[in-house]
């Protein structure tokens, strides 16, 4: 079950649009998605969304459009790169844009997760450690991905089963600046990963499910015309195995690496 803080935490329901929708406005648009007019015409100038039909001097967008936006708008907030998106938008099928907004907002924030993000004070972070943290070991802490801001001295731990290895290194008199480095070292290549199992195997999975429920619709086949609940199977199947990949692989590169190391300790003994 997760925690009142994690669910207020989630990304904005994703209303499906109705391709009954009058055409609305660049304002409307904004107002509807929470995206700023200047970004919707920076993702214009960028290609990923098409430009609005123009009825005199008067640009009107549709659902196609809003869902494009909806999408582009949940990745940007899950870290994704403009040309990575771009990239996505351009090898998903056309007319699946309300559905892959959806299923960004049924798997933003949560789906991941095995524990409630925990509240804390910042002014606490760090205070295990001997020595209070400087003001500039408090923002690396408030700023390396595990932690989200919701107030001037209050931020959501993300992940609080790290943050008690953190507190067990400080009991092992481990410097807060090591564990710092050591928690930046493992959000750098973990995102890697995470970036590469997210691109290369749920996307690419995902359009395949999308590519087959467009075409048996194409076919006249009978479908709901629902690709979420497909996914979400799919996806919890996915999830295990790619959390429990890297669980298998550490402990042995962890043991390699250690060899190696003490390998070139002892060379240098001799």
């Amino acid at each position: 079950m997760q925690s009142k803080s994690a669910n207020s935490s989630r990304a904005r329901p994703v209303r499906s649009p109705d391709s009954t929708d009058p055409e609305i406005t660049v304002e409307e648009l904004s107002a509807r998605t929470g995206v700023s007019v200047r970004n919707i015409r920076a993702y214009q100038t960028a290609g990923l969304m098409p430009p609005p039909r123009l009825k005199g001097r008067l640009g009107l967008y549709d659902h196609e459009h809003q869902g494009k936006l909806e999408l582009i708008r949940d990745l940007r907030q899950q870290g994704f790169r403009l040309d990575t998106i771009k990239d996505m938008l351009e090898n998903t099928p056309e007319g699946a844009w309300s559905e892959y907004s959806l299923i960004s907002g049924l798997f933003s924030t949560t789906f991941f997760t095995v524990e409630a993000p925990k509240r804390k004070a910042l002014s606490e972070m760090a205070s295990h450690w001997a020595t209070p943290a400087t003001p500039e070991q408090k923002e690396r802490l408030s700023q390396n991905g595990l932690y989200r801001r919701i107030g001037p001295d209050e931020v959501e731990i993300l992940s609080p089963a790290l943050e008690r290895i953190g507190i067990q290194l400080a009991e092992l008199h481990v410097p807060l600046d090591t564990v710092l480095d050591l928690q930046d070292e493992l959000i750098k290549h973990t995102r890697i990963i995470a970036k590469a199992y997210v691109e290369q195997l749920f996307l690419n999975l995902a359009k395949d499910v999308a590519a087959k429920a467009e075409s048996a619709k194409a076919k006249g086949k009978p479908t709901d015309g629902n690709v979420v609940e497909p996914l979400k199977a799919l996806f919890e199947r996915l999830r295990p195995l790619a959390i429990g990949s890297i669980s298998a692989a550490f402990p042995v590169v962890l043991q390699q690496e250690f060899d190696r190391s003490i390998q070139k300790q002892l060379k240098r003994l001799k």
